[in-house]
């Protein structure tokens, strides 16, 4: 027993030595997976994903339904609610019609885990726009800075009449193009949705 004892302490003071960092084994109770292998707060479908493959796991090795949801991250009675409507859906559907379960959640996790990657190559795509637009209305404050730097100072200029009018209108349609631009991308993001 005294054996057991010191080797536990020697174990610790080697894994705690001064200058190191303190090693822990990963805890293999919890089904949730690592703060730095979880997806991003606002993609509830790669959760989803995790969850339904998880419990698909767990029936496949034997676990029995009714404790599979405790054990892949959901609750007593069925998937978490933070899960996306179509696996809670899916697990309604198995529990009534007593259809495979372990089937029919691993197609909703394939078809989850596809549904989140067009999502990211949405965001991809339009990350392009969203920098081009930005790009696009700096353009004529930089034009102006350029001027004054080179010696023609834009303020000269438009403080005249016609300066100033097309002062205004470069400056209502600088906003209707970013406007415009900013509608775009909306309307792509809520497309992909």
């Amino acid at each position: 027993m005294s054996g057991l004892l010191v080797g536990g302490l020697l174990g610790v003071a080697v894994l705690v030595a001064p200058g190191r960092r303190v090693l822990r084994a990963p805890d293999v109770r919890s089904p949730r997976p690592r703060r730095a292998n979880r997806p991003k707060a606002g993609d509830e479908a790669l959760l989803g994903a995790r969850q339904a493959e998880r419990a698909a796991a767990l029936l496949r090795a034997g676990i029995a339904p009714a404790l599979v949801w405790e054990h892949a991250g959901g609750g007593v009675e069925g998937p978490a609610e933070a899960s996306p409507v179509a696996v809670r859906a899916v697990w309604r559907l198995v529990t009534a019609t007593g259809a495979p379960a372990a089937d029919a959640l691993e197609a909703a996790a394939e078809g989850l885990r596809a549904d989140a990657a067009a999502r990211a190559a949405v965001r991809t795509a339009l990350a392009g726009a969203r920098v081009s637009a930005r790009t696009v209305s700096a353009l004529p404050l930089l034009g102006l800075a350029l001027g004054a730097a080179l010696g023609a100072p834009p303020w000269e200029a438009l403080g005249s009449g016609p300066g100033r009018l097309a002062g205004a209108v470069g400056g209502v349609l600088l906003v209707l193009g970013w406007s415009w631009s900013a509608r775009l991308v909306a309307s792509a993001e809520r497309a992909a949705r």
